[in-house]
């Protein structure tokens, strides 16, 4: 399973990161578009997460972007898939008790906003042969206990996004 996400100049383009127009709450919120191709045979659903484990220095944990679960195995996910879609998605960082992020940017996509420096974001999909079917919203740990016995196959990308 091979996955295709269109970078500007080698880095996430900006209507999807930092410098965004879109934003709640400051935060970026119109997902990237996708595509995967090589599927494997028995694909029923996809799930995914984005991770920034270069924030580990900045604030001490690796960053949740995004988690999605029991997508329909399709080879498409267009832009603002994440606020146009009533698929499962977890708890991405900002439900840290130590922020004071509204609570409707706790869940979905949130983009990437590296403040030190450019930061590579690891996006993992998963092809499954059923539903994760977590309770919503998830949060990491429980979206990667589901995946258990479930994935036919994993790939994954470092997306760039500039500081």
């Amino acid at each position: 399973m091979q996955i295709q996400v269109k970078l500007d100049k080698g880095y996430l383009p900006d209507e999807y990161a930092k410098y965004t127009s879109v934003k709640e709450a400051g935060n970026p919120v119109v997902s990237f578009p996708f595509t995967l191709t090589d599927l494997p045979e028995g694909t029923k659903y996809l799930a995914w997460s984005l991770v920034d484990y270069d924030s580990i220095p900045v604030c001490g944990f690796a960053w949740i972007h995004w988690l999605a679960s029991d997508v329909p195995a399709v080879s498409e996910i267009p832009a603002d898939f994440s606020r146009t879609t009533d698929t499962p998605q977890g708890y991405n960082s900002t439900v840290s008790r130590f922020l004071t992020d509204p609570e409707e940017v706790h869940t979905g996509y949130i983009g990437p906003t590296p403040p030190d420096k450019d930061h590579d974001y690891r996006f993992r999909v998963y092809a499954l042969s059923e539903k994760l079917d977590l309770d919503q919203p998830y949060y990491y740990n429980e979206f990667l206990r589901a995946l258990k016995g479930k994935v036919l196959a994993e790939s994954q990308v470092d997306l760039p996004a500039r500081v």
